[in-house]
């Protein structure tokens, strides 16, 4: 992927091309993204609150959830943030592994770290870690004035 590469303008907007770096960057603070897996009835896209820990995306889930059971194996996350008003905004895809964290040093260490706390009630005590086989994003802004 090249840093800044332009695509078309759309409505005076520039499509840029994001490094794995810029999607790290973006992602970094946290919020909600989305995981996409394949399940028994079909792919199923999930809201999560999620923390970068590392190079990894980090979410937490009840284990009787989907995510929970389908949590071993390839799956896709998708964060964006979007300025409908002003046109502008980012997205980042990440494809890649998720596995269960069950080694309670690791729990341990997430917990210390990053303070993830689940949105959703009830008892949210598996870690789920997706590690990253590709990653791609694009950024839709203002073109520089130049």
């Amino acid at each position: 992927m090249t840093t800044g590469t332009q695509g078309p303008a759309v409505h005076g907007r520039a499509l840029h091309t994001l490094s794995a770096a810029e999607c790290f960057d973006l992602l970094q603070p946290g919020g909600i993204g989305r995981v996409a897996f394949g399940a028994a009835t079909g792919i199923v896209v999930l809201p999560v609150n999620y923390v970068v820990a590392g190079k990894t995306i980090v979410f937490r889930t009840a284990p009787d959830t989907l995510l929970a059971v389908y949590a071993e194996g390839q799956v896709s996350f998708e964060a964006d943030r979007f300025d409908e008003e002003l046109r502008e905004g980012w997205s980042v895809l990440i494809q890649g592994h998720a596995h269960k964290v069950t080694a309670e040093r690791e729990v341990s260490q997430l917990e210390d770290r990053t303070h993830l706390e689940p949105w959703a009630a009830g008892a949210r005590d598996v870690y789920v870690r997706i590690a990253p086989a590709r990653i791609s994003g694009r950024r839709l802004s203002r073109p520089m004035p130049g």
